[in-house]
């Protein structure tokens, strides 16, 4: 009975975890208006398009299908709109915090994965990419499902009839998480310099393992090929090298919020593996893959980057969040020194509760304020509109201004500025900063012949309304 009791108050207290999860991840889903990137994945779902049109603007801008057909089906499901858009990352971010929690228990054999499922739930980082509609979310999912299995086949001792079942499903999961994005092969490096490392020093023999390395291989490249011939040909990319800052902070301030918090989860994390590290690197255990991935997160793509050009920035390696969360969780729950444990939870969760209470509630705008605008001259008799930028990506952010329920739902009319019917007299000309460098001077033919009549300042947004003499 005692049993019994206890088994029901961890499944409750992990279904209250995941429920603060969600409810962080719901409340102010559509905060903001979209960013260029999420206009990007707008765009190439569009579910009117035919599925070769799909995958050809998903090319044109070297992004990796997979999300973008799951989000395509969806829109086609209910409607081609940004806010319902967006619900696909949420899901994805929901879904990935029990996986999360099965993946610490199939680690740790203990209760530390309520840690884990808690930690995940609360994340600042991993919130806001569950609103906005980029497959981060489902990237880090993938990857967790990916571990799942990794573990599932070298660890557990099943049938054989059970052993093949779990093969099978790593196979296919560990394909869907590489075509997802090109960095989670980080994990797949990880798993063969484990399992290499295991048989070396444990004679550990993971032969399932290896085994479904040439059969993921040769399915990944059977779907992926285009697309990875695509990406190593590229020779510049958006990102330049680290400066100094990063070699002491890893990403840790923007995937836990602050510089403050950053250093609170760094610090942890390294002393944990530092009073564990016989356990970790002398013995044979679960803990050395993480490890083996956290460090390899950092140290292939820095690598690449010194010897063909800079491609690291934190969302690509969203998945180095997995180890982190885990690693912390289950190595304060390894702690017998009871004092010692209790303060390194309050150390962790009262300053990440206190700062994901400053970030959601005094939460500021950092994506263009286009919905505000629309609001702001609903009322205006001159409802004419046009978007200003450079012509690759003209289209997305047209696309998504037409998108709005406020510009539906209000009557307006948006041209391209470089064909203006010639007895329009008024036009609003929305300048989404970024994209022109910040600077919004029209091209000298259109400034000669458009007087301005007034502006309108929002985020990342400068608005004009210009009186055309033809």
């Amino acid at each position: 009975m005692m049993l019994s009791t206890n088994k029901n108050n961890i499944l409750l207290v992990s279904i209250l975890f995941v429920l603060i999860g969600i409810f962080l991840r719901i409340y102010q889903l559509n905060f903001e208006n979209y960013w260029l990137d999420e206009m990007t994945s707008f765009w190439v779902a569009d579910p009117n398009l035919s599925l070769k049109d799909t995958l050809t603007r998903s090319n044109d801008f070297h992004t990796p299908p997979i999300f973008d057909l799951f989000l395509k089906k969806y829109l086609e499901l209910f409607s081609y709109d940004p806010e319902i858009a967006r619900h696909v990352s949420f899901f994805f971010g929901i879904l990935s915090i029990p996986f999360l929690g099965i993946l610490s228990y199939t680690i740790s054999k203990n209760n530390s994965f309520l840690l884990s499922i808690l930690l995940i739930s609360i994340n600042i980082y991993l919130i806001k990419y569950s609103q906005v509609t980029r497959p981060y979310t489902f990237v880090f999912l993938l990857s967790t499902i990916n571990l799942i299995f990794y573990y599932k086949i070298i660890f557990t001792d099943f049938n054989f009839s059970k052993k093949i079942f779990f093969f099978i499903l790593f196979i296919i999961f560990s394909v869907i998480t590489f075509s997802t994005h090109p960095f989670t092969f980080i994990l797949l490096f990880s798993q063969i310099f484990y399992s290499i490392y295991s048989f070396l020093l444990f004679k550990k023999k993971n032969y399932l393992f290896f085994l479904s390395v040439p059969f993921i291989l040769i399915i990944y490249l059977l779907i992926n090929y285009n697309y990875l011939i695509s990406q190593l040909s590229q020779n510049e990319y958006i990102f330049s090298h680290e400066n100094w800052k990063f070699y002491y902070n890893y990403y840790f301030s923007r995937f836990f919020g602050s510089k403050i918090m950053g250093l609170v989860y760094l610090s942890t994390l390294i002393f944990l593996i530092i009073h564990f590290r016989k356990k970790i690197f002398l013995t044979y255990n679960n803990y050395l893959l993480l490890i083996i991935i956290f460090l390899f997160s950092y140290i292939i793509p820095l690598f690449y980057g010194f010897i063909k050009m800079p491609i690291l920035t934190d969302r690509y390696i969203v998945f180095v969040l997995i180890p982190i969360f885990i690693l912390i969780s289950s190595l304060i729950f390894e702690i017998n020194n009871k004092k010692l444990k209790t303060f390194l939870l309050i150390f962790v969760l009262v300053p990440t509760i206190i700062n994901n209470y400053i970030e959601i509630e005094h939460r500021e705008i950092t994506h263009p304020e286009f919905t505000k605008f629309l609001k702001s001259i609903e009322k205006n008799e001159f409802k004419n509109l046009a978007v200003y930028g450079s012509t690759r990506e003209l289209k997305l952010v047209e696309n998504y201004v037409k998108m709005l329920k406020e510009f539906k739902n209000k009557k307006f009319k948006l041209y391209n500025i470089n064909n203006i019917p010639k007895d329009e007299k008024m036009l609003w000309v929305i300048c989404y900063e970024p994209l022109v460098g910040f600077d919004c001077t029209l091209p000298n033919n259109k400034e000669n012949e458009w007087n301005l009549v007034t502006t309108k300042k929002n985020h990342l947004l400068n608005s004009r309304l210009f009186k055309i003499n033809n």
